[in-house]
């Protein structure tokens, strides 16, 4: 596994959201004007995302679904000892689930644990908070992303085997990035060529003209490591990483990722 320092610059604690009551959420839903349709789904598979105290024994859930993407649901009695959902309602646990309702806030009804991945600790831990945020800043609730369910669970099974993590950290990110609709890949007759960072894109030194001295460059051959997905090679893995950091953080916005912030924190400590 990589060292500490190169993993916690893409990671934190779970991020700490806002927690909107279920009365406001199911209000914000109604007021949005139509009804909506009942969804009932069973056998889902999902992952947790992050979590909301609710009353005394309950939660509300943020799941990650493979058929229906980001969904937000009420888990009744979750906290309660010898409760059904006892022990599931977590972060990074692969789960089988059962839900229904309409608007905004859904019931779930059913989780099984699936087993199969080994529990996070350390810096496989943070880093999976960081791949729950990206999920978080970067995708549209009930926006169906299967191909990026995959690409979260492959990632979580490279964090929790713990090999190769840095590149499977880098590989998420494209992957996210071509979803979000990037799909950039090396031009041809250009793949040996300079690039640099503009507006969310690599463009070849070429391209860019006297704009070029103004932006950051990015070598060749880690222009060309993020355009095949290719990290085979250690010695570009930390330049690849600020790469990937300035693309993605042109789609978060000025506001940027909070589990960046926090580990500045932690490393003036």
């Amino acid at each position: 596994m990589t060292d500490t320092k190169d993993v916690s610059d893409d990671s934190d604690t779970q991020p700490e959201p806002t927690e909107p009551s279920l009365m406001a959420l199911k209000a914000f839903a109604k007021e949005a004007g139509e009804p909506a349709k009942v969804l009932k789904v069973r056998d889902e598979p999902a992952f947790v995302l992050r979590t909301w105290p609710w009353k005394e024994s309950s939660v509300i859930a943020e799941c990650f679904t493979k058929r229906h993407g980001r969904q937000v649901m009420s888990v009744r009695g979750a906290k309660r000892p010898g409760g059904r959902f006892r022990g599931l309602i977590n972060p990074f646990s692969p789960l089988i689930i059962n839900y229904n309702g309409a608007g905004e806030v859904k019931n779930l009804t059913v989780a099984r644990w699936l087993g199969g991945l080994t529990p996070l600790a350390g810096d496989a831990l943070l880093s999976g908070f960081y791949i729950n945020e990206l999920v978080l800043k970067l995708t549209e609730p009930a926006d169906p992303q299967p191909a990026l369910f995959d690409a979260y669970t492959r990632t979580l099974k490279a964090l929790a085997e713990g090999t190769a993590v840095q590149q499977a950290l880098r590989i998420f990110e494209v992957d996210l990035l071509r979803i979000l609709g990037w799909g950039q890949s090396a031009r041809a007759g250009k793949e040996d060529e300079d690039c640099v960072v503009e507006g969310g894109e690599l463009v070849p030194v070429s391209d860019a003209g006297q704009r070029a001295s103004e932006l950051p460059l990015v070598p060749a051959r880690v222009a060309h490591a993020v355009f095949t997905q290719d990290f085979s090679d250690e010695t570009i893995l930390v330049a690849a990483r600020n790469v990937l950091r300035l693309l993605i953080g042109y789609y978060v916005g000025q506001k940027g990722l909070n589990v960046r912030k926090t580990m500045a924190q932690w490393q003036q400590f």
